[in-house]
């Protein structure tokens, strides 16, 4: 009998001990590379450490031409549940990238990360060290972002305007 006692509580133990993991949203991460940037987004996901108020997120990247950039903007958005946007941040890299060289990247802003069901990425802007900046067209990200399926809901909307640096 002592014996299935213990069993019994092992496995209510194991349950609510499990129920907190089982109950978080399970997030999507999805990367938007523009054919004409200049850095491609290669890997996108939660940081490890993430605590409790931080939305955390890595992103590995890319400088895909032959020339040297000495800053970059990549934008991050997080929607909840509802396809609402929960928070959004620029994460800006200042050091120098050289011409084909891969980079990662970790950015953090204030939100609530349980609530975050979808995540999406795109290069916002680069400045080459001559000076010359390029800059993604807001609308063409749009565009290309509400045609995959996890984004589809960008369609109706235009959820990319709200950022924090």
């Amino acid at each position: 009998m002592k014996k299935v006692i213990y069993i019994l509580l092992a496995a209510f133990i194991v349950g609510c001990l499990s129920y907190p993991v089982s109950a978080k949203l399970n997030r999507i991460y999805v990367i938007v590379n523009m054919d004409d940037a200049p850095v491609e987004i290669i890997a996108f996901s939660k940081y490890k450490y993430e605590e409790e108020n931080y939305i955390s997120s890595v992103i590995e990247y890319r400088n895909i031409t032959n020339r040297d950039i000495e800053a970059l903007a990549i934008t991050m958005i997080y929607y909840d549940a509802f396809n609402e946007k929960e928070d959004g941040v620029r994460g800006i890299a200042t050091d120098l990238m050289g011409a084909g060289k891969g980079y990662k990247g970790t950015w953090s802003t204030y939100g609530e990360p349980n609530f975050v069901k979808t995540a999406m990425a795109f290069v916002n802007a680069v400045r080459f060290v001559d000076g010359e900046i390029w800059k993604a067209d807001r609308q063409e990200v749009i565009e290309v972002a509400s045609k995959m399926p996890e984004l589809y809901f960008l369609s109706k909307t235009e959820m990319l305007e709200v950022e924090k640096k």
